[in-house]
Formats: C-alpha cells, sequence, structure tokens
C-alpha cells in the first residue's frame, strides 16, 4: 500500500510493498498540484534487473511516467496542467518486486 505518512507534503512508499509480476500499485490518495509544480520520486526496489516505471495518474486516468531498469530512481515529475494527481507504481517485470521510498510534492 502507498500511503501519506507525514504531515504536509511527502508521501512514504510502505517499506517493501510487494508488486505481482505484470502489474501496478496506486496511492490510497491524491495530491492536488499546480501547473508546473513538481513531484520528486525517490525509491529503491529489488530485484534491480526489473523494468518499473514510477508516476503520477491525472484525474482522467492518464498515467505520466518514467521508466527504471537498475532497481534506485531519484527523479521529479513536472505537471503541466493544475488538477488532483495519485503515485503509481508498475512492474512490466514477468517477477514480483518490492519497492521502498519517498515522494515529495
Amino acid at each position: 500500500e502507498i500511503a501519506q505518512c507525514l504531515v504536509g507534503s511527502e508521501m512514504c512508499i510502505e517499506t517493501d510493498i510487494s508488486i505481482p509480476a505484470k502489474s501496478q500499485v496506486i496511492a490510497n490518495s491524491s495530491f492536488p498540484l499546480a501547473a508546473w509544480e513538481t513531484v520528486t520520486i525517490k525509491a529503491s526496489y529489488s530485484p534491480f534487473s526489473a523494468s518499473v516505471d514510477f508516476g503520477l495518474v491525472d484525474s482522467e486516468g492518464t498515467f505520466y511516467y518514467f521508466n527504471v531498469t537498475d532497481g534506485s530512481v531519484d527523479k521529479t515529475i513536472q505537471v503541466d496542467e493544475s488538477g488532483d494527481y495519485t503515485l503509481q507504481i508498475r512492474n512490466n517485470s514477468n517477477v514480483e518486486v518490492k519497492v521502498s521510498g519517498f515522494v515529495n510534492y
């Protein structure tokens, strides 16, 4: 489960959240962003060789993401439009992955 763990503008990815092969998890709450605001995702996962997409889903269901294939991510996404966004992590691999980290917005 991805949950807001601190007051303010930080969300945590529960320690060692498991994402089955070829599936995704989405946060249980969204957060509002203004146009041109940024969100930084810092996370790690194993196995390191897995292909994982980290990103945001807008209110229309569009997934804006970047793909990671080395087990670690420290990237920032800038949104083009104001609205509510939700963190999503998608496992593209044929094996389960375990993920942990933080999201700052």
